[in-house]
């Protein structure tokens, strides 16, 4: 069974990210899904502009979902590490985690899947090929709709 590369994104809490208790304000735990998979597609030498503008394809949000561990806290470096949890021809769903620093503590967990919609009309569309063909490369035995996906 091949298991899919982690790929791997840091970010320095700011003052702003946090809540009135001083901690990592819940709904950002998203955003750092969203760094690692933008990243993750970078790190494959995919930009998620060129899919928009070159194929008029998006990858909007269909669901989400995350298990807080330990908070994050002003100054804390988190990392965060993204795989590839399961994918179809118009469907890539991404397992994060993030931690406390390079070693430290899980602080959360989660997965979120997206859905390929064409960008003018919002419509189903299969993802372009260079997408799928790295995906049947870096994650073959993850095709497939996998416990937890909707």
């Amino acid at each position: 069974m091949t298991t899919p590369s982690t790929h791997t994104a840091q970010y320095r809490i700011l003052y702003r990210d946090t809540d009135s208790m001083g901690i990592l304000y819940y709904a950002r735990y998203l955003e750092l899904f969203e760094l690692g998979r933008t990243e993750w597609q970078r790190d494959e030498g995919l930009r998620y502009a060129d899919m928009e503008q070159e194929e008029g394809k998006m990858l909007p949000v269909v669901r989400a979902e995350c298990e807080y561990i330990q908070p994050l806290k002003f100054d804390d470096l988190a990392i965060i590490e993204t795989t590839v949890h399961s994918w179809t021809p118009t469907t890539l769903c991404f397992e994060s985690q993030v931690f406390r620093g390079p070693g430290g503590e899980l602080c959360a967990r989660g997965k979120v899947q997206l859905g390929c919609v064409t960008s003018d009309a919002f419509r189903p569309a299969k993802m372009p090929e260079k997408y799928l063909k790295l995906l049947a490369e870096e994650a073959p035995d993850r095709r497939g709709r996998h416990r937890g996906d909707s």
